[in-house]
């Protein structure tokens, strides 16, 4: 009795903790075209860890989002983690379990409030664009 109830607890976990990871998709890498000649076009790719697995071919849309974490300085503690969107990307390649993308739209910066950040970056949270 007391085997089965700790296999039902272990799976019931394991469950749960998959779940909670499911949405977790970021930005992992970023590659930059070096020019090689005057006016030559550069290419920025995106590297996110999700792929046909979750549904992305080529084509798809994803939006990006900022991780900022407030701080109340008053009182000195971290406060609530906000995301805010910052880009639209386009998926130009993808394989199982990661697509590379190119930006196809930054959001203007008075509506993201960021500061100085003004490309995508590594660590940014990714999920499948909304229409």
């Amino acid at each position: 009795m007391k085997l089965t109830i700790l296999i039902v607890t272990l799976i019931v976990y394991a469950i749960c903790a998959t779940a909670a990871l499911a949405g977790d998709y970021k930005v992992f890498g970023i590659r930059t075209d070096f020019p090689m000649a005057d006016g030559q076009q550069l290419f920025r790719d995106v590297y996110v860890n999700m792929g046909t697995n979750q549904g992305i071919k080529t084509g798809s849309s994803l939006d990006a989002y900022r991780i900022v974490t407030s701080v109340d300085e008053l009182n000195q503690r971290t406060g609530k983690n906000t995301a805010f969107k910052i880009a639209r990307l386009k998926v130009i390649h993808a394989d199982t379990d990661l697509a590379v993308a190119r930006v196809v739209q930054f959001l203007p910066p008075e509506t993201t409030p960021l500061g100085a950040f003004t490309n995508v970056m590594v660590g940014d949270e990714v999920e499948v664009g909304k229409k």
